[in-house]
């Protein structure tokens, strides 16, 4: 029996900011992301040789519309924070930054 995909906890309409740190080699980049949910969903993780299992073997993610109209897709894991903020302050744009941390 295949499981039923789980009802999401993220609702489209509602302004969030994702943090996420991202190895690279013996590096931890701190990324984040801000905007409004204009989707979640679940996608296969793997390629076309899982064949059948890509109908359980799924990894939840979020589509965002940034204030600038740019339209991103943040997988989300454990160890992903994703927090509710406010409408944007309009005299500064958000930004995705990435900060290299030892």
């Amino acid at each position: 029996m295949i499981p039923t995909t789980p009802k999401s906890q993220y609702t489209p309409g509602t302004r969030v900011r994702v943090t996420q740190y991202v190895r690279i080699g013996h590096r931890r980049w701190l990324t984040q992301v801000e905007g409004v949910i204009e989707r979640s969903s679940r996608r296969p993780v793997g390629g076309i040789e899982m064949g059948g299992k890509a109908s359980y073997c799924q990894q939840e993610t979020i589509r965002l519309r940034r204030d600038d109209g740019e339209i991103t897709e943040v997988a989300l894991d454990s160890e992903t924070q994703v927090e509710t903020v406010e409408a944007p302050n309009t005299s500064a744009p958000a930004v995705t930054t990435a900060v290299a941390t030892p």
